[in-house]
């Protein structure tokens, strides 16, 4: 497959018509900008014309596995997020609208799907200045995200995953991490969080990635949550505090236990979950270096370790 370009003269009269034909009145396409993101996959942010008036739709196709640093899971579905968008349409949750499913690539010569372009800003944004009302949005977002009840995803929700809970992944953690890296800290830390783990809390759905660059927000006001390529069930807590070691400046300022609070979990546990994720970076960090020594960033790999000794020590 060559490298799929919205933007390619042989490429945008085709793109053109499959927003026309999916939207049901005729646009013209302007330009189309790549979006970061992750998975299997790629996104384009289309900016097309209608009656004068500027709309911006997300496509979206799949990734080309040498394109992938990692191994997608066997059971992956690429058009599982539309499924999930279309039946979301109908829940409380505010989600991205989804139009022109071509799962045998007919209009465009690969599978693609199109999403609404949400109108506002990441929720990044204002949480980095620290404004008062993204902290209280974040929170209320991610709450009525694992509040949705699977009667509002219908059938689908079967096929969202197995419930895995926490005393499980901290079992699977432990033995991969034992096999993959020796030493006293380990044995430090493993120890700490065997002796400490608390009761499994119910599996609660999620979008997968709770990033706040996953929140759009105008006006003080949520326009909707987007990023569902690994919606499933997990642990609510351990979905909530991920985005954490990623974006540092979410810590100390309180969210974590008022998170706790508002769901009447016991924030005493906090501690142990950060353990469990910090190890978990680690033992990703390990095992891509264990395949290709010459692919990671030494610094991701030092500063978890000294993440976890701090965490132990305490």
């Amino acid at each position: 497959m060559t490298e799929f370009n919205p933007n390619h003269p042989a490429v945008k009269k085709l793109v053109e018509k499959h927003i026309s034909d999916s939207l049901g009145f005729p646009v013209e396409f302007v330009l189309a900008l790549p979006v970061k993101e992750g998975g299997g996959t790629l996104s384009w942010r289309v900016e097309t014309c209608y009656e004068e008036k500027k709309l911006f739709v997300i496509l979206k196709t799949p990734k080309e596995q040498k394109e992938l640093p990692f191994k997608m899971p066997a059971d992956y579905d690429f058009f599982r997020q539309y499924r999930l968008l279309k039946q979301l349409e109908g829940a409380k949750l505010k989600t991205p609208k989804a139009w022109g499913a071509d799962e045998k690539g007919a209009a465009l010569g690969l599978p693609c799907f199109l999403e609404e372009s949400l109108r506002g800003r990441v929720l990044y944004n204002s949480l980095k200045i620290k404004e008062d009302w993204a902290d209280s949005l974040f929170l209320k977002t991610i709450i009525e995200v694992q509040n949705t009840k699977k009667e509002e995803l219908g059938e689908i929700a079967q096929e969202l995953g197995g419930d895995l809970e926490i005393a499980a992944l901290f079992s699977t953690v432990k033995k991969e991490l034992q096999q993959n890296l020796k030493g006293p800290l380990v044995a430090r830390v493993l120890e700490k969080l065997s002796s400490n783990i608390p009761g499994n809390l119910k599996p609660c759905f999620s979008n997968g990635n709770f990033s706040p660059k996953n929140i759009i927000a105008k006006d003080k006001k949520l326009t909707g949550v987007i990023d569902f390529e690994f919606a499933g069930y997990f642990d609510p807590l351990y979905e909530f505090l991920l985005p954490f070691e990623k974006y540092p400046l979410l810590k100390n300022r309180g969210l974590e236990e008022s998170y706790c609070r508002e769901m009447g979990f016991k924030t005493e546990i906090i501690d142990w979950y950060r353990g469990l994720i910090v190890s978990a970076k680690l033992l990703e960090v390990v095992k891509e270096e264990n395949k290709n020594p010459a692919s990671i960033e030494k610094h991701i790999k030092q500063e978890a370790l000294a993440e976890l000794s701090q965490w132990a020590g305490k």
